[in-house]
């Protein structure tokens, strides 16, 4: 769904996301970058914009362009989104000069406070590609609490059918999973 929201921590804002993003986001996106997607990397620029407008108008979705000091250096959306109770953080992507920054953390602040706080949910859940090893790292370096594996869960890019490794926060457990974020940020 298209929305207003921007929110920023320090260097780092999540604006909406917008179609017009597309050939700087096809820019900084590669192969390796993309692995654990549920589509194939989009080719051109034109398909990027195809793909990131499907994202933005989804009905349950809020879609976000991560900037760093106000360069684009990734995405990330709310998804399945039910107000007051549940919604998922994923589709993030970020540009290899992001991966291992303060970017994620302070996305992941950013989003869960945002989820919690404002949108009243009591339950956000974060998956990913079981053969992803680098996404599920960075999750459970969240503090999020891994659920499970579920098997044979959804198409991925390469044509296959996927098993997604689930996590979640719950709202009690959100004061414990900022503190560690932020001394992850403070260091």
């Amino acid at each position: 769904m298209r929305h207003d929201t921007t929110l920023v921590r320090d260097e780092i804002t999540l604006r909406p996301l917008t179609r017009d993003d597309a050939p700087e986001f096809r820019a900084i996106v590669d192969a390796d970058a993309w692995a654990g997607m549920s589509t194939p990397l989009p080719a051109t620029d034109e398909a990027m914009g195809d793909h990131l407008e499907a994202v933005v108008t989804a009905p349950d979705v809020l879609a976000f362009a991560v900037e760093r000091g106000g360069r684009l250096v990734g995405r990330t959306t709310l998804y399945d989104l039910v107000r007051g109770l549940r919604v998922e953080i994923g589709n993030t992507i970020y540009a290899r000069e992001a991966w291992g920054t303060r970017v994620n953390p302070a996305a992941k602040v950013l989003l869960f406070g945002h989820a919690f706080e404002r949108l009243r949910v009591g339950r956000v859940a974060l998956r990913c590609d079981h053969r992803n090893a680098r996404s599920r790292r960075a999750i459970e370096r969240l503090g999020a609490a891994f659920e499970g594996t579920l098997r044979r869960f959804r198409p991925s890019a390469d044509g296959t059918i996927a098993d997604v490794d689930y996590f979640s926060v719950l709202r009690e457990e959100w004061p414990g999973v900022r503190s560690g974020l932020e001394a992850r940020l403070g260091a």
